[in-house]
C-alpha cells in the first residue's frame, strides 16, 4: 500500500500479537493449504461446479472458525511462502501455479483476514485471484485489483517504493506510446530514480536481444573464433562464409548449427515441459488433500471424486491422465507408508481402478469408432500391474486388429510370466482366441515354470485346445508333463485320449505302467474303439519293461474258440503293442502268433514281423 497519509487507502492497524501457539499455527497451516487447493481448483472448473463449490464451503467455514476464535488472521508473503508467526506454513516452489509467488511477484507482502469475512466475501476474493492469474503476464496486477475492490475484511500491504516504481513505469510507458510527446515530462525528467541491484541474482533471468544485438554477438563470436583458428579465410571462402551466415537469421548467427525456426521450436518445447496441464494440476490437487486431510471420510470422498475423474478420461480416450492417476497415488503409498490407516484407503482406491468399467469405457470407445491409444492403454494396464490381466484378457477379443491384440498378448506375457497361475485363470472357453494364446504363453516362460498350469485345460471344453496342450506336452519329456497326459486318457474325447497316449513319454514306467496294465485288464477297457485300444496297448510296448511284455503276451495269447469282435479287438491291440515294444521276446512272441488259427491276428502278426526292425536288446 502507500503512505499511511494517502487517505484512499486503509492501512492495517497493528495489533497486539498472542504467543505462539503449535495447535494455532496448524489451523492456519491447513487454512492456507486449503485457499491454495481451493484457488488450483477454481482455475480448472467453473465457480458453479461441485468441486469449487465444496471447496468454497470447506475454505469459508475454516476462515470463520479461526477469525471467531483470534479476530485476525496475518500472514506474510515471501517469494514461494506463506509465513505465519515467522515460520513457513504453506510453500510452493512451482512458479507457474505457486500462490505465494503469485502475490509476492506483485509486491504483495502481508494478507490480513478480519472476523466478519463470510462466505460471499471470500468467494469474491477467489474470483478476484482466479481473473488475475488467467490475464496475460503484463496486464496482470493482484494488488491494483485489491486497491480497486477494497474488501471490508481482507487487508493487504505491499511497500511504498515498490507501487511507486510501478506507477512510474506505468506513466512511462504510456508516454513512450505517445508518439506527440518526445520525451518523459517536465516534473518527471528530472526526477532521480533509485536502482537497486542484486549481485547474487544476476546470474537470474533472460537477456532479450533484438537483430543488431545478436548479429554483434555473432560477429565477437566470428572474431574469437578466428583468433582461436589461426589466419583468417582466403577472400573466396569468407565471401562464401559472410554469404551463409546473412542467410541465416540473427538468432541462427549465435549458434552455427542451429537455425531460426530450430531455436524457436526449441524454446516452444522447453516453455511447454514447464507448463503444468489442467489435469496433472487438478491430480495434483487432489493428490495433496488426500495427504493433508485428517478425517476418514473426508479423504475417502476424495479418492472417490479421483476415481470417476478416472473413468471420466477413461471414457474420453485420455488414458495419460489415468496413468499419471496411478503414478501419483502410488507415490503418495509410498510417502504414506507409515500410515496404515491411509495406505489402505489407497490400496483399496487402486483395486477399485480395477474394474469392469474399464473394459466398458473401451468397448464403447470401439463402437464409436474411436481410434484408441493401446501403447498409452497398456502401459496405464503396466502401472496396475498383475491386478489388470482381467481388463486386458477382456480386451483381447474386442481388440478391432491383429496389431492391437499382438500388443494384448505382449502386455498379459510380460505381466503374468512371474504368476502363472493367473495366467491359467484367465482362460475361458468363451474366449478360444485367448485361451490358445494362453497354451503357448505358459509353455514359453522359462524353466518350465507354466507347465504344471497346463493341467488347467483337463476340464476344458473346446477339443481343438486340449490338442493343442497334448502336443505341446507330448514334445516335452518331463514328469510333470506325462502326469497331465495320464490325465487326458480320461478325457470324454476320444482322439484326445488316443494323441494323449501316443504322446506319453515311455521312459516314465514303474508305477505308472503297473496303473496303465490294471486300466486295460479291466472290462470297461474292452468298449473302447481298436483305434484308442491300439494307442494305450502301443504306449505299453513302447516301454519295453518286463510288465508291459507279459501283458501284452497275455492278452495276445487269449484265444477263444467262439471269440468276440472286443476280443479279437484287444488280440489285434496287443499286436501294435509287441510291434512297438520291437525286442527279441516281442518278435518271438509275433511269431507264435503269425501260426495261430485266427486269420486276423495271424495276418497283422505277419505285417507288424514285416515292418519290425531289426530287434533291439529288451529294455527289461
Amino acid at each position: 500500500m502507500t503512505s499511511p497519509q494517502d487517505p484512499t487507502l486503509r492501512v492495517p492497524e497493528t495489533a497486539f500479537e498472542p504467543p505462539s501457539d503449535p495447535a494455532r499455527a496448524e489451523k492456519v497451516k491447513d487454512l492456507l493449504h486449503y485457499l491454495a487447493n481451493t484457488v488450483s481448483a477454481m482455475k480448472i472448473f467453473p465457480t458453479d461446479h461441485a468441486t469449487v463449490l465444496n471447496f468454497v464451503d470447506q475454505l469459508a467455514a475454516k476462515f470463520t472458525a479461526f477469525l471467531a476464535a483470534h479476530q485476525k488472521l496475518q500472514v506474510a508473503i515471501e517469494e514461494f511462502s506463506f509465513v505465519y508467526e515467522g515460520k513457513p506454513v504453506y510453500t510452493d516452489e512451482v512458479a507457474i501455479k505457486s500462490l505465494p509467488f503469485f502475490f509476492f511477484k506483485d509486491g504483495l507482502h502481508i494478507l490480513y483476514f478480519y472476523e466478519g469475512l463470510d462466505r460471499p466475501e471470500v468467494l469474491e476474493f477467489l474470483e478476484l485471484v482466479k481473473a488475475e492469474a488467467q490475464k496475460p503476464a503484463e496486464d496482470c496486477d493482484i494488488v491494483a485489483a485489491l486497491w480497486e475492490r477494497d474488501f471490508p475484511n481482507i487487508q493487504y500491504y505491499a511497500p511504498d517504493e515498490y507501487l511507486e516504481s510501478r506507477i512510474l513505469a506505468e506513466r512511462r510507458g504510456e508516454d513512450i506510446r505517445r508518439p506527440d510527446i518526445p520525451g518523459l515530462p517536465e516534473d518527471l525528467a528530472g526526477e532521480r530514480i533509485e536502482v537497486r541491484v542484486d549481485p547474487a541474482r544476476l546470474t537470474e533471468g533472460r537477456i532479450e536481444l533484438d537483430g543488431p544485438d545478436r548479429e554483434e554477438v555473432r560477429r565477437a563470436a566470428e572474431r574469437a573464433d578466428g583468433e582461436d583458428a589461426g589466419p583468417a579465410p582466403a577472400p573466396a571462402e569468407a565471401s562464401e562464409q559472410e554469404r551463409t551466415a546473412g542467410e541465416r537469421s540473427p538468432a541462427a548467427g549465435m549458434d552455427p548449427t542451429l537455425t531460426e525456426d530450430e531455436l524457436q521450436s526449441l524454446e516452444r518445447m522447453v516453455r511447454a515441459n514447464r507448463t503444468i496441464s489442467a489435469e496433472e494440476e487438478y491430480i495434483n490437487l487432489m493428490v495433496e488433500i488426500i495427504y493433508l486431510e485428517e478425517d476418514e471420510a473426508g479423504r475417502q470422498a476424495s479418492l472417490d471424486a479421483l476415481l470417476e475423474y478416472n473413468f471420466d478420461r477413461l471414457q474420453r480416450g485420455d488414458f495419460q491422465v489415468p496413468v499419471l492417476i496411478i503414478q501419483k497415488v502410488q507415490e503418495l503409498g509410498r510417502h504414506l507408508a507409515g500410515d496404515p490407516a491411509k495406505t489402505a484407503l489407497l490400496d483399496a482406491f487402486l483395486r477399485r481402478v480395477v474394474s469392469p468399467k474399464t473394459v466398458e469405457a473401451v468397448k464403447a470407445l470401439l463402437e464409436k469408432k474411436k481410434a484408441l491409444d493401446w501403447e498409452s492403454l497398456l502401459g496405464f494396464f503396466g502401472l496396475l500391474g498383475p491386478p489388470a490381466l482381467g481388463l486386458a484378457a477382456g480386451l483381447h477379443d474386442i481388440a478391432p486388429d491383429g496389431e492391437a491384440r499382438h500388443k494384448v498378448l505382449g502386455f498379459i506375457e510380460r505381466t503374468g510370466a512371474s504368476q502363472p497361475g493367473l495366467l491359467a485363470a484367465l482362460a475361458d472357453p468363451a474366449r478360444p482366441d485367448l485361451a490358445r494364446e494362453l497354451v503357448g504363453i505358459l509353455a514359453r516362460i522359462p524353466e518350465r515354470k507354466g507347465l504344471p498350469h497346463l493341467s488347467t485345460f483337463l476340464n476344458f471344453q473346446n477339443r481343438d485346445i486340449k490338442l493343442e496342450v497334448v502336443h505341446i506336452l507330448g514334445q516335452v519329456r518331463d514328469e510333470m508333463a506325462n502326469r497331465i497326459l495320464l490325465g487326458f486318457l480320461k478325457d470324454p474325447d476320444e482322439e484326445v485320449r488316443i494323441q494323449a497316449a501316443m504322446k506319453l513319454d515311455p521312459g516314465e514306467g514303474g508305477a505308472r505302467v503297473q496303473q496303465i496294465v490294471r486300466e486295460a485288464s479291466a472290462p470297461g477297457f474292452r468298449d473302447k474303439s481298436l483305434k484308442e485300444k491300439e494307442a494305450i496297448l502301443a504306449f505299453l510296448g513302447r516301454t519295453r519293461t518286463p510288465e508291459a511284455l507279459a501283458f501284452l503276451g497275455r492278452t495276445l495269447s487269449k484265444a477263444p474258440l467262439f471269440g468276440s469282435k472286443r476280443s479279437l479287438e484287444m488280440r489285434l491291440a496287443a499286436v501294435a503293442g509287441l510291434e512297438s515294444m520291437a525286442t527279441p521276446e516281442a518278435s518271438t512272441l509275433l511269431q507264435k502268433g503269425a501260426i495261430g488259427r485266427t486269420r486276423a491276428v495271424r495276418e497283422a502278426c505277419t505285417a507288424a514281423l514285416t515292418r519290425m526292425p531289426a530287434a533291439g536288446p529288451d529294455k527289461g
